[in-house]
């Protein structure tokens, strides 16, 4: 069974991450803005290989978050 871990650097493996739908509930924003955040500020994202998937370590958005 296919799974996004499989594309995932294993040392950036995190049982804290978070696809970009569950990250955009959980803080309440738009794609617009996620996007912008990622571009403009550098949020702290993974991109999976082999696809446009972008993965978020929950820990790590959260301290960014803190630091703006």
């Amino acid at each position: 069974m296919f799974s996004l871990w499989d594309n995932v650097d294993p040392d950036k493996r995190d049982i804290s991450v978070v696809g970009m739908k569950k990250l955009l509930d959980q803080l309440g924003i738009s794609y617009s803005t996620l996007y912008r955040w990622i571009q403009e500020k550098d949020m702290p994202h993974y991109k999976v290989k082999g696809s446009k998937k972008l993965l978020f370590n929950w820990d790590k958005v959260q301290e960014w978050l803190e630091n703006q």
